[in-house]
């Protein structure tokens, strides 16, 4: 009995792990759009909005520390950081709506986002 108990879990957790691959795989390559903007949020408050098109380079200060972000080739990422861990610097760049950089010891999120969808402008009968 206990066997039979024991090839159920390692099946359920099989499944478990499959399905959870499965999901990410979809968020990964499928389920999300191309951003268009990146929102820099600093302590809550939004500081800066700029287009994934351009490329460009933009120092983003707090206090006397600050953090450099880069826009290229439709991807933003941070590639100089004066942050004690340098956490942010180590994470991939992003380029999809939703994602994000976050460096904690600066208070920042660099956040990716899709042009909302337009209200219908024309009424079809």
């Amino acid at each position: 009995m206990k066997n039979v108990k024991f090839k159920h879990d390692i099946i359920f957790i099989a499944v478990i792990l499959v399905l959870a691959l499965l999901m990410w795989g979809y968020m990964r390559y499928i389920g999300t759009d191309n951003g268009d903007t990146v929102v820099v949020l600093q302590d809550g408050r939004e500081i800066g909005h700029y287009p994934l098109s351009e490329d460009n380079i933009y120092i983003i200060a707090y206090g006397e520390e600050y953090n450099l972000l880069m826009i290229s080739n439709g991807e933003a990422f941070v590639s100089d950081a004066d942050c004690p861990d340098g956490l942010c610097v180590k994470q991939r760049a992003v380029s999809k709506d939703g994602e994000s950089i976050i460096c904690l010891p600066h208070k920042l999120v660099i956040q990716v986002e899709a042009k909302e969808e337009g209200e219908l402008d024309a009424v079809t009968y």
